[in-house]
This record gives structure tokens, sequence and C-alpha cells, in this order.
């Protein structure tokens, strides 16, 4: 789609606006490998540094400044800087920062997860998501005496070797597929690990159908389903969860519940999480030097009461109208332009077919990458790889803003 010409322009002129953006990656290759510390931010020919970002702006190394719809891939979920929560977050740190024993912002931050998220009868906070998935994983083992587990093609649960890539004691299976998850089970899974929208994968929301059949097909082989609503707990106030009606038996939470902190949880029913209680005879052992960190505990419950129901509606509706837009831009210039959408996140993909599993959607290319190129030079900062989230701290105004760059960027892509 996208000529050889075409690319090497925007390289070109992305050269030309980011030159000392270009001269920090030279001189992080010298300590970080390939002069990143994170493999998911890093873009051809480089990454622009980022200086500050202020509510919905970022600004980088050059001065270049950038919409941003990407919000930390999801985490953000007020934007930058958000006011209240940097005041709870600087008296937080004031008090003490952490602490090696509980403290009562645990206790806050866990009674509104209690309150918020159906499946949650008891909270165990870890410092990320992967941290959080992998101890619902040794829960789950725990209490059904198993080993074994089922994920998603294109699923993301976090970078450790269990839940990343190939191993003996995973099995992989289609997303939306329920036939294909029915084979895979049998009374050797301790767990399902499921994302009720494909995040990684392409922003590919879960059939009501497969979502039934997946409750269904765990229960009959006693394995215990894993909603992992790290991304998703934003589509709503309880959740994907809430969304579909879904009895899950743990979920994982993380990214905006600690407000731009690090942060991670597992929430379930109490039977399941008694096995974390020190004073059962039993009890796994579950330690971290940093989990229910003060700053991240206060930061996440002060970032979570200004996420109210009304918030979460004007953003998945905002979020809906913008889908609409890009794509009805992207055909207007005569490109094959999807836009798959799940509440306030979406993916802009360049394929005509709308994806329902991750081997539905096309690999990243030079079109997907000169697109991602050709948005930061009109002034908009999404994911490399398509995914969109946005945040409260947008205006009307900046969202038609939006709308326009993607058009340019189009346009861009056309000629």
């Amino acid at each position: 789609m996208v000529n050889a010409r075409c690319f090497e322009g925007l390289v070109r002129e992305f050269k030309g606006r980011t030159p000392r953006s270009k001269k920090l990656i030279e001189r992080a290759k010298r300590v970080l490998p390939g002069g990143e510390t994170r493999s998911i931010t890093y873009y051809s020919p480089y990454p622009v540094s980022i200086t500050s970002a202020i509510g919905p702006i970022i600004t980088d190394s050059d001065g270049n400044n950038y919409i941003d719809i990407l919000n930390n891939y999801t985490s953000l979920v007020h934007g930058h800087a958000f006011g209240p929560v940097v005041d709870t977050a600087v008296a937080a740190a004031s008090e003490g920062i952490v602490y090696p024993a509980p403290h009562e912002a645990q206790l806050d931050l866990a009674e509104h997860l209690i309150e918020r998220h159906p499946t949650a009868e008891k909270i165990r906070f870890t410092n990320s998501g992967t941290e959080a998935a992998l101890l619902a994983i040794r829960i789950a083992q725990a209490v059904t005496g198993r080993d074994r587990l089922v994920l998603f093609e294109g699923g993301y649960h976090g970078s450790a070797p269990l839940i990343s890539g190939p191993h003996p004691q995973v099995i992989r299976v289609p997303f939306n597929d329920a036939a294909a998850l029915e084979a895979a089970l049998d009374d050797t899974i301790a767990a399902v690990l499921f994302e009720p929208c494909l995040g990684v994968g392409g922003v590919i929301p879960a059939d009501r159908e497969f979502v039934r059949a997946l409750r269904s097909h765990t229960h009959k082989v006693g394995a215990l389903l894993v909603a992992d609503e790290v991304q998703t707990l934003r589509a709503s106030y309880g959740g994907a969860t809430e969304l579909y009606g879904l009895e899950a038996d743990l979920v994982i939470m993380a990214k905006l519940i600690g407000g731009g902190y690090p942060i991670g949880a597992v929430g379930g029913p109490a039977q399941h999480l008694r096995i974390l209680d020190q004073s059962e005879p039993g009890a796994i052992a579950h330690s971290g030097t940093f989990n229910g960190h003060l700053v991240s505990a206060r930061a996440g419950l002060t970032a979570l009461e200004h996420l109210t129901k009304s918030a979460i509606e004007n953003m998945n509706a905002s979020t809906e109208k913008l889908a609409n837009q890009i794509e009805i831009s992207g055909r207007a210039h005569g490109l094959p332009v999807t836009v798959t959408r799940f509440g306030s996140m979406m993916h802009v993909h360049l394929q005509e077919m709308r994806p329902t599993q991750a081997a539905h959607v096309t690999p990243d290319s030079t079109d997907v990458a000169a697109l991602h190129l050709a948005l930061l030079l009109e002034g908009i900062f999404a994911a490399p790889r398509g995914l969109v989230a946005l945040s409260t701290a947008l205006t009307d105004i900046q969202l038609e803003l939006i709308a326009t760059g993607y058009d340019r960027a189009f346009a861009r892509l056309a000629t």
C-alpha cells in the first residue's frame, strides 16, 4: 500500500524534526540494550524522547508537542500529571513513601476495588500486572492441585516466561473459538487466563456466546477462570466482567488502579484468596518489598474515585465517534482501514477484514510503521502497532484535532 518513496519521505521528515531524540537514543545505546528499557516502546528509526507531559499533551526533547492517545498503554485514564493524583502522591510521599507493615491506604484501595468489581471479595496487591498474573496462577494451582494452563493466541498477561512464550505447562488456543477451547480442557488444567478484549492482539472483543461457553467449559472440568482486567477495567465501572455478566473465579488488575504508579492486584472470592492467609495452615507465601506501596495505593484510589460511571460513558462515546471518523476518513482516501473498539480502547487496522482472532490481524508491516510516523508528524501520539486508549483529559476540540490528524496522516499514505 505505502510505496518506498513515501516511507522514505516520512522517515526523512521525522529525523529532521527530532535531532535531539536521535542523539539521546545514541547515548542510550551505550548503557541500555538497543537504547530501550521497554521493548514495546521501540519503533524505527528511533523513538522520540519525552521531556514532559501534562494532561493530554506530550512534549519531546526537540520541543515537538503531541496529543497523547496512548496514555502509557491504557494506564493513565485521566492523562498526565492529573492534579488530584499529583496532590495525593505528593502528600503520601511526605508521609514516608513506603512502609514495612500494613497501612490504611491499602485498605482504602482494596475496599474500593471490592465495591467496584463483581469478582473481588478479597484483594492481594503486587507490583505489576505480570506479578498479579503469576500470583493468580499460583492460587489456581494451589486451589485445584493442578499445574497446566490454557491461554489464548494473541493474549498478553505479562513478560514472565511461563506466560509470554511457548511453555510445556501452557496450551494456547484461538480466541473466540469455543470448540478449540473445549478440546484443550481436561482435568489437568488449573486455570484459563482470559482477556475480555485482546489488547496486544488487536483490541478484539470477546463474543458473548464465547464468554458463556468459556464459563460453562471451565466449570465442567473444574478449572478456574481468571479474568485479566488489566486493560479492560476502564470499559465499565465494574470492568468488562460487569459488561459480560461473567462469573470469574479470579480477576487480575493493574495499570489504572495505581493512578500512574506501579501496582498490580488479584481479586477473588474469600475461599480462593484464603490460600494466602499466613494465619492459616498450608498457606502459600507471597511477598514483595513494594506490594501495596503507599504512594501507589493513595494515587490509585484517587484516580479510581474520579473514574465515575459518567466519566467512563463519556470516554466510551468519544472513542466510538472517533473510531467511526477514522474508518470513514481512511476509506475516503482509498485505504483499507478497519477499527476495532472496546470501551475507550481501539485499534486502527490497515486491512479490510474486521478481526475476531489475533491470527486475523495483519502483522506489523511497512504500512503500519508508515501510519505511526505520519501520525507523529501530525502531532498525534499513538502506539506503533495501532493501539489507542483515550483519557478523560481530552477536550472536544482535541478530539476533533485527533480525527483531523488521522485524516492528514491517511492523506500522506495515499500519495
